[in-house]
């Protein structure tokens, strides 16, 4: 077996264990109650929000099978979690299968796309007319 493949597979089944590990210490540890979780630097030094903000509550939130909650503290987070859980997955596969995935040549314009939605939403949850919470 070439060592390329195997520190490519060595990676992926990695990340999957921590990833795994994460959701297990979410399920018990409430972010801002128990556990050891760290606070937003952004919101820390400005007050605001910043477009991350509630993504702990929020994972905690869906490890609990609370879909609607975990969507009023980053609307962001729940929209875009199935795409990067797919493009992840995808990607595994392809490694476990011994295929070389393709290259990401995502289009500027796409890129350029997901720049503004962020920013907007950046923008947006800190205005006044923002109606989740923060």
């Amino acid at each position: 077996m070439n060592h390329g493949l195997m520190y490519r597979r060595v990676t992926v089944a990695g990340i999957w264990l921590l990833l795994g590990l994460g959701a297990i210490y979410l399920y018990v540890f409430e972010p801002g109650k128990t556990g050891f979780f760290l606070g937003c630097p952004f919101r820390f030094f400005t007050g605001l929000t910043c477009p991350g903000c509630g993504t702990t509550r929020a994972l905690h939130q869906l490890v609990h099978g609370h879909l609607e909650a975990a969507f009023f503290l980053n609307p962001l987070l729940v929209v875009s979690l199935p795409l990067i859980f797919f493009a992840f997955a995808r990607h595994s596969a392809y490694v476990f299968a011994q295929k070389t995935p393709r290259p990401n040549a995502l289009p500027a314009a796409y890129i350029y796309a997901l720049f503004f939605v962020v920013l907007s939403f950046w923008i947006f949850r800190n205005t006044p007319c923002y109606p989740f919470v923060s």
